[in-house]
């Protein structure tokens, strides 16, 4: 139970919800035209047993070569002497890895291995989690076989809607007996799922104001002279629609988005000050404290001399620090107020919330942002995003909302530059940012995971320790998600501040990060991440006044993969990264869907379609509309867990 709790789960629906990584088709028969860096997934013969052997001090390597319809596969385990120790000739393994090919000799680096049963189906859920994965497998079995999972959905709405029966669904995405089984269900659990955001949203609209924002208008242009820059078109038009929207009778539900820089952080502040101008508190919301820190400054330099008083509430802060800034908030000596999600803490009292500004939306679900809705009663609403939502989406999961696009730049903006970088040009790449090193410039490397994994993707920790040994080893820095939140603070200051100059992180700094001096970012393993991150990511660089450059590293030779690299190397504007990438991939980064596992639940243009229908069908019926709107400060869709 412990290390069940260790990852997270606590209850059955904890454990249900925790859908398969991937999957082993049992009777899968091996091809040799398989592609490099295709994942593949069979049962092997062990035709030559389990050998270890030191390639240097502190490397070892096992290696095991298993047979499938007549072709050979070999298998490397680096680091792990205990891999494949028990297996002798003759010997039968699951398999699960990425192709490595050289020459004529298909190759997988770290696979997985999964030792069989007499009793296995054609389809093997596999979990990549604390426990063995047949271990985890045999308590998902046994919670499906003993609880009942209950749908919002009536079951007569369902059925014209073709829904699976939401435990047959889940039980599907578990222990599937075909892929056409395992398709429908996951597309029926996708469809579920996104239809409770949709009419959450929708339940959630009260357009009704009972306050007034009544400032004179004269203090929009006080703020505008106030500030060191001239505002763009986009900005000043973005401002006269939120005011507008504000001043008028009905609540405003406002999506900005723009491009990365474009200046959204001004027109939030706009509206804050106008708000503070009519008696009234406004709260920003970021996904993480170095950006609620980056805004706390912003807010500083920019309200405080026209009068309004700021406060920042974030996690890493003293207990004296957060007690004071609990009484300002609670007791209205504070105005304008920007933090994490300590600002949705139970204990959080507001003294008049009625604006609240949600940055980078597409970081929070649904019930985030409604419980900082609710710490005011009725509240005027701002999401801003950098990574901008195709208006079809955006009109699907919102409704008619009003929408803000600012696609203007500033004014002698600097021109970032993105290349693919081959193997034999990774040397030179960085003899260039060393280069830049010693000119002050600063370089961003991005890396998929923190430490070394059995998927063979590039860690932080790998590259931080190859980076050390070089000779610009002392300007290298690194931050994760793993470290506490002041060690993240103070790895972005001391990049910030030129005490390091190379700063290795995962894309825990692609949201709203602002180094003028960074001028190159690295992206390891690009085409693992989707069109619209990447973006975000290319848009930490560029900043200041110098061009910079955004390098795309991959050892993925797949045509497919490199073709979509490519056509991001020649798109530089967000909002088409953003449609490309919705018709790619659809839309699980845009929407927050993600499993509890690392993957993500298929969306669609047909299943937001079909989502929004069946929202439709849930209101009118009206039956279990009360429900899903008590359900939201639980995170899960599923409306109850009963034991049979």
């Amino acid at each position: 139970m412990q290390a069940l709790n260790e990852m997270g789960i606590y209850t059955p629906s904890d454990l249900l919800l925790r859908f398969p990584d991937k999957y082993i088709f049992t009777d899968c028969k091996l091809d040799r035209n398989v592609r490099e860096n295709e994942e593949i997934s069979f049962i092997g013969e062990v035709v030559q047993p389990a050998s270890k052997r030191y390639l240097r001090r502190g490397l070892s390597v096992v290696t095991c070569v298993f047979a499938n319809n007549g072709i050979n596969v070999k298998c490397s385990w680096f680091n792990q002497p205990f891999a494949a120790r028990y297996l002798k000739e003759g010997d039968k393994a699951y398999v699960i890895g990425k192709v490595k090919k050289f020459k004529s000799v298909i190759q997988l680096t770290n696979p997985v291995l999964i030792a069989p049963n007499s009793g296995d189906k054609s389809i093997l859920p596999v979990y990549k989690t604390a426990i063995p994965s047949r271990t985890f497998a045999a308590a998902v079995d046994t919670a499906l076989k003993n609880v009942r999972v209950n749908s919002y959905i009536p079951s007569a709405i369902a059925q014209k809607y073709r829904l699976i029966p939401l435990q047959k669904a889940i039980a599907s995405m578990h222990f599937p007996s075909c892929k056409e089984e395992l398709h429908e269900a996951k597309r029926s659990v996708a469809i579920e799922n996104l239809c409770y955001v949709i009419t959450t949203y929708r339940l959630l609209k009260d357009d009704k104001r009972d306050h007034k924002y009544n400032a004179p208008i004269e203090f929009i242009d006080k703020f505008g002279e106030s500030l060191p820059f001239e505002l763009t078109d986009g900005q000043k038009c973005a401002i006269d629609h939120i005011i507008g929207a504000m001043r008028s009778d009905k609540l405003m539900n406002m999506l900005v988005q723009g491009e990365v820089g474009c200046g959204k952080t001004a027109v939030a502040m706009c509206a804050m000050y106008y708000a503070a101008m009519s008696g009234y508190q406004s709260a920003v919301m970021t996904p993480t404290e170095v950006l609620a820190r980056q805004h706390y400054k912003s807010m500083i330099k920019t309200l405080e001399p026209l009068g309004v008083k700021t406060q920042l509430l974030c996690a890493s802060m003293s207990k004296q620090e957060r007690d004071t800034a609990l009484f300002n908030i609670k007791y209205g000596a504070v105005s304008c107020v920007v933090g994490t999600q300590s600002l949705i803490s139970e204990n959080i009292e507001f003294s008049d919330l009625k604006l609240v500004i949600v940055d980078e939306q597409q970081r929070f679900g649904v019930n985030q942002r409604a419980k900082l809705e609710r710490k005011g009663g009725k509240t005027d609403v701002i999401v801003m995003t950098a990574t901008p939502i195709p208006r079809t989406l955006a009109l699907s999961l919102y409704g008619e909302l009003q929408q803000v696009d600012i696609r203007e730049l500033p004014a002698n903006r600097p021109k970032i530059t993105t290349r693919i970088v081959p193997p034999n040009k990774i040397d030179g790449m960085y003899n260039y940012i060393s280069e830049c090193a010693r000119d002050d410039g600063r370089t961003y490397i991005i890396c998929p995971r923190i430490t070394d994994t059995d998927d063979d993707l590039t860690a932080v920790e790998q590259v931080y320790e190859k980076l050390r040994a070089m000779p610009f080893g002392g300007l290298v820095g690194r931050v994760h998600g793993k470290m506490k939140d002041a060690e993240r603070v103070r790895a972005m200051s001391d990049f910030a501040d030129g005490k390091t100059k190379i700063l290795i992180s995962t894309t825990v700094i692609e949201v709203g990060i602002d180094v003028p001096q960074a001028t190159n970012v690295i992206i390891y393993d690009a085409e693992r991440f989707g069109l619209a991150q990447l973006h975000q990511i290319r848009g930490r660089v560029g900043r200041g006044t110098r061009d910079s450059y955004c390098f795309l590293l991959t050892n993925n030779d797949n045509a497919e993969s490199l073709e979509r690299l490519k056509k991001f190397c020649e798109i530089t504007d967000g909002f088409s990264v953003s449609e490309l990438d919705f018709k790619l991939r659809g839309a699980g980064d845009f929407v927050g869907l993600r499993q509890h596992g690392n993957g993500s639940l298929e969306i669609d243009e047909e299943i937001i379609a079909r989502s929004r229908s069946l929202s439709d069908a849930l209101i009118a019926d009206g039956s279990s509309t009360a429900a899903i709107v008590r359900s939201m400060s639980d995170p899960e869709f599923i409306r109850s867990v009963t034991m049979n």
